[in-house]
C-alpha cells in the first residue's frame, strides 16, 4: 500500500513536469531491499504515454508503424536566427564530449542498453537532463548525444538530440526549436522490454534475427508485444529532433532523414 501511494504521489509530479525530486526518490528507492522493479516501473511510467491521440492531429504525419513526424512551416521572421544560435550553442558544448568515455563519465549511456551490431546511429541518455527537457531545452545541457558507429566500430560523436513530452503542442514545440527548420518525430507503438534498462532482454531478437525490442523491431501490437514478456509503448520518451552539429549533413544541421534508420521489413500480425 505504501509503495502503490509512493507511486502515485511521483507520477502526479511527473505528469505536471515536476521532476525536481526523481533522482533522489528513485535512489532512496534503490536502497529499499527489492526496490529496483519498483525504480525501474517508475522510470518507465515516467517515459511512455499511454493515452495519446495522433492520427487525426493536423500539422503531422506518420512515416512508418514506430514514428510520427511534424510537417515543415511556412518560415516565420527570425526562425533561422534562432536556430542558428541554438546549434552555434549545442556545437561549442558538446566538443568535450567526442571521446564517448568523456560523455559516459558525465552520465550519458547508451539507449538501448546494449545497441545492436549494425545500429549506426546510437544515442547516448543522460536521464537527468532529459528529465528537465521536459520544461525547456537548453543547448549547453543537452538531454542526449548522437553517435554514429564507423566500419572500424569505433563511435563518432554527430549532433545532439532534444526532447519535449509527448502531449507539447505544435505551438510549444515551435517556441523550442523552429517548425520551419527541424521536423520534430515520436517513436510510437514500441515493444520494451521489463526491466526496463536490462541489457540481456535488449539483446532478443524475432524469429528472423530482427530486433524484438525498440524502434527497429518490427513488433508494432501491443498484443504481440505483451505476449512475449514486453510493455506496449503507444510513445515512449516524446517529441524529439536531432541537431547534426558535428556531422556537416547535405541538407544542414537540422536533417531529421540523417542517421535515421529504414523502417523494420514487415510487422507481426494476429
Amino acid at each position: 500500500m505504501i509503495f502503490n501511494s509512493f507511486t502515485i504521489y511521483l507520477i502526479k509530479h511527473l505528469e505536471r513536469g515536476d521532476h525536481r525530486y526523481l533522482l533522489p526518490i528513485l535512489l532512496a528507492s534503490l536502497t529499499l531491499g527489492g526496490c529496483a522493479t519498483l525504480a525501474d516501473h517508475l522510470i518507465a511510467d515516467a517515459i511512455i504515454t499511454e493515452d495519446i491521440e495522433l492520427q487525426a492531429k493536423p500539422g503531422i504525419h506518420v512515416m512508418n508503424p514506430h514514428m510520427t513526424m511534424t510537417n515543415l512551416q511556412p518560415a516565420e521572421p527570425g526562425d533561422r536566427a534562432k536556430a542558428k544560435a541554438i546549434a552555434r550553442e549545442l556545437e561549442a558544448n558538446i566538443q568535450k564530449y567526442r571521446q564517448v568515455e568523456a560523455a559516459v563519465a558525465d552520465g550519458y549511456e547508451p539507449f538501448p542498453p546494449e545497441p545492436a551490431p549494425d545500429l549506426k546511429e546510437i544515442h547516448y541518455i543522460n536521464r537527468e537532463l532529459s528529465a528537465q527537457e521536459q520544461a525547456a531545452i537548453n543547448p549547453a545541457k543537452p538531454g542526449a548525444l548522437l553517435y554514429h558507429r564507423s566500419e572500424d566500430d569505433s563511435l563518432k560523436l554527430v549532433g545532439a538530440m532534444f526532447t519535449a513530452p509527448a502531449t507539447a503542442t505544435l505551438d510549444e514545440l515551435n517556441q523550442r526549436v523552429p517548425l520551419s527548420v527541424t521536423q520534430w518525430h515520436l517513436h510510437t507503438d514500441i515493444c520494451v522490454p521489463k526491466p526496463l534498462w536490462d541489457k540481456k532482454e535488449w539483446a532478443r531478437t524475432t524469429y528472423d534475427g530482427q530486433p524484438l525490442y525498440g524502434p527497429d523491431s518490427p513488433v508494432s501490437e501491443r498484443e504481440f508485444c505483451e505476449s512475449v514478456g514486453g510493455r506496449f509503448a503507444p510513445v515512449i520518451f516524446g517529441w524529439m529532433t536531432h541537431a547534426y552539429v558535428t556531422a556537416e549533413p547535405a541538407n544542414g544541421v537540422w536533417d531529421q532523414s540523417f542517421g535515421h534508420s529504414h523502417p523494420p521489413k514487415h510487422q507481426h500480425k494476429h
